[in-house]
């Protein structure tokens, strides 16, 4: 295709980079993320190797690409009928970035929901579900087919404790680094939100050793991770009122000075249709994130505060059923719709308890 490819050098010379630093045998040997992205092996599959790793559900790692990659490479009856089984789901020739994501999608869903004390009684079969996927090392975005992920572990564990489930910090453990905590292990750079839900579960569980040493050091990294110290961007979403918003919900009570400066920075990037966007409109997932931060501020903030959420409930009214916006960082861009669904919903709520809102007609 004519593109601008020598546009691209610099990105192709990082992941060269990024690449030279893998064992060339660490995929086979070793349950890594790696396999879900198994075509930056290139010509270099071992494709027997590689069979070693699928998973039981015919996938690596969860990748429906990375499973068309191999397939191109070899014969597997295994692998096959999970990209067949994708599309006779999907109906329409296309296939998702990820596929099976259960535990990511019921334990986003539920947070976002119980934000504005929502817990459903028809939701306690998914909760119950969240409780048999965790294991002592944690859980993935799935039960089975992604290794376990400290970002997955702290949101189902706090799912678990606000539907009153007996929770510890102990799955959390082999996700602990030096100086905050890695989404997995290997990882270039750390994760903003993720360690903010470290923190809401750090806050959450019984007292036992350490606790106050470690919630130190994850809200010295969020202190340090700042932009322009009075809001946060992450690796996991390309929309920093994402990442801003969930660092207010963690640092809140512990570190009320932090999320200060967040607040006015809401205030000043509304936009002025009463939605927020980071890019070239504002969006209803945005907004929600936005909404839901600035219902945390404290009393002195209300009279700025209420002209604002007024203008957002109104935008949301108006656009909560648009279609959601590819936000969310994978492999590519991709909007799990059932999550933004929640978190504007949430949002709604919240509005319309608060009195900043009329229901929608």
């Amino acid at each position: 295709m004519p593109l601008p490819y020598e546009r691209f050098m610099g990105i192709i010379a990082q992941r060269d980079a990024k690449i030279g630093h893998i064992p060339p045998r660490l995929i086979y040997n070793v349950p890594t993320p790696l396999l879900h992205s198994l075509e930056y092996l290139g010509g270099r599959l071992d494709v027997e190797a590689a069979r070693a790793q699928l998973s039981p559900n015919g996938s690596f790692a969860n990748s429906p690409s990375a499973t068309a990659f191999f397939l191109a490479k070899t014969r597997d009856e295994r692998a096959n009928e999970y990209l067949a089984r994708l599309l006779r789901n999907r109906g329409d020739g296309s296939l998702p970035t990820v596929e099976p994501f259960e535990v990511f999608e019921i334990a986003w869903v539920l947070y976002n929901l119980a934000r504005a004390d929502q817990r459903p009684k028809e939701a306690e079969p998914l909760v119950r579900y969240l409780a048999q996927a965790l294991t002592d090392d944690g859980v993935g975005v799935a039960k089975e087919g992604l290794r376990a992920d400290a970002d997955d572990t702290a949101l189902t564990l706090t799912v678990l404790h606000q539907y009153g489930y007996p929770i510890s910090a102990g799955p959390l453990r082999p996700f602990e680094g030096v100086n905050y905590f890695f989404t997995f292990p290997l990882e270039r750079d750390a994760s903003v939100t993720a360690n903010a839900h470290v923190l809401e579960v750090l806050r959450a569980v019984s007292a036992f050793p350490r606790q106050y040493v470690i919630q130190q050091k994850v809200i010295k990294y969020l202190r340090d991770a700042r932009v322009d110290g009075d809001h946060w961007v992450d690796k996991w979403h390309g929309s920093p009122f994402y990442a801003t918003a969930h660092a207010v919900f963690a640092l809140l009570t512990p570190a009320p000075d932090l999320c200060e400066p967040a607040f006015a920075w809401f205030l000043k990037s509304q936009r002025p249709d009463g939605s927020w966007g980071w890019f070239d409109r504002g969006t209803a997932e945005e907004t929600a994130y936005a909404v839901q931060a600035l219902m945390l501020a404290p009393e002195t903030w209300q009279t700025q505060v209420a002209g604002s959420l007024e203008r957002a409930a109104q935008y949301l009214n108006e656009t909560a059923d648009e279609p959601v916006t590819p936000m969310w960082i994978g492999k590519t861009l991709y909007g799990p719709s059932q999550v933004v669904r929640s978190a504007v919903l949430a949002a709604q709520i919240q509005l319309q308890r608060s009195g900043h809102a009329r229901p929608a007609d």
